[in-house]
């Protein structure tokens, strides 16, 4: 997640708890899925054109359509382990690369929520997605899903949300730079945070070319009735030693309330360790897909 794609540092969110890197979703992906219904493949890349850019994609099985928005930085070729394949025995699921970002066209010098949130529904469109869609948004992708669904609420048929960024976390005057040490010189693991989160909130140095002001329009988002499912994790995530993990982690979690206002049908569920992610996001779908 953020923190994997940035370093540890801004490890409000895990990394890893929809990718393969701590073997969450692997192996025991496959095994928790149904035996009913065999899993199905990724099929070729496609290239979608949304205007006069290029988005590549992929897309696995059949019936509801579902979209998955990776976190900040993670190409769909690594950001999702074998989770498309497994909910793929569900629904239409699809991935895609956001511009900048693997195989996709570069990035343009400036975007935003609202512009990803744009380019999310073109790809949907390109992709011949029957709406309304299930968007599951892991970590950064969660805004983008979120901007898109109040955009869209008649075309979003309920979101899945894996350990998101909550509004006023992130971003220049979010709660995570106020829980921060000072910058000290002496501290290189410290410093090593400040400069991976300087970089984040600045345009030119943004993998994505994320404007900061976009977080001050995501906590200015509606509340919507579709159904969203917001998945957290149970762990306290390490930091630098300076860093008081447990404060910064409560103010995580206290934050989800502000994505569970986002919808007047929110539902918090807490997964207790990294294997269970693969079988809760999956329950989670089926109960979007019955929404």
């Amino acid at each position: 997640m953020v923190a994997m794609a940035l370093a540890p540092a801004l490890a409000g969110c895990p990394s890893g708890s929809a990718g393969a890197g701590d073997g969450a979703v692997t192996t025991a992906t496959v095994r928790a899925t149904s035996t009913v219904r065999a899993t199905p493949t990724l099929e070729p890349e496609r290239d979608v054109a949304v205007g006069d850019r290029h988005f590549k994609a992929r897309c696995a099985g059949s019936g509801p359509s579902v979209v998955l928005v990776a976190d900040y930085g993670r190409a769909m070729d690594d950001a999702w382990g074998t989770i498309p394949q497994t909910l793929a025995t569900r629904g239409r699921v699809c991935v895609y690369d956001r511009l900048g970002v693997g195989r996709s066209d570069s990035v343009p010098d400036r975007q935003t929520f609202a512009s990803l949130a744009g380019d999310l529904d073109g790809v949907i469109s390109g992709l011949g997605l029957t709406r309304p869609v299930v968007v599951l948004g892991d970590s950064l992708g969660a805004p983008i899903a979120l901007t898109w669904t109040s955009r869209h609420a008649s075309d979003a048929k309920a979101v899945v949300l894996l350990d998101p960024v909550p509004p006023g976390y992130f971003g220049p005057t979010g709660a995570l730079l106020r829980l921060l040490p000072p910058k000290d010189p002496g501290d290189p693991e410290l410093g090593g945070l400040w400069a991976d989160l300087d970089r984040f909130n600045t345009v030119a140095t943004n993998r994505e070319s994320l404007d900061p002001a976009s977080w001050t329009a995501y906590e200015r988002l509606p509340m919507t009735s579709t159904p969203l499912y917001d998945l957290v994790r149970a762990q306290v995530q390490p930091w630098p030693a300076a860093v008081d993990a447990d404060a910064i982690d409560g103010v995580w979690r206290q934050y989800q309330r502000r994505v569970l206002a986002l919808s007047s049908q929110a539902e918090l569920r807490i997964v207790p360790k990294p294997d269970d992610w693969p079988t809760m996001i999956r329950s989670a779908l089926e109960r979007a897909l019955q929404s």
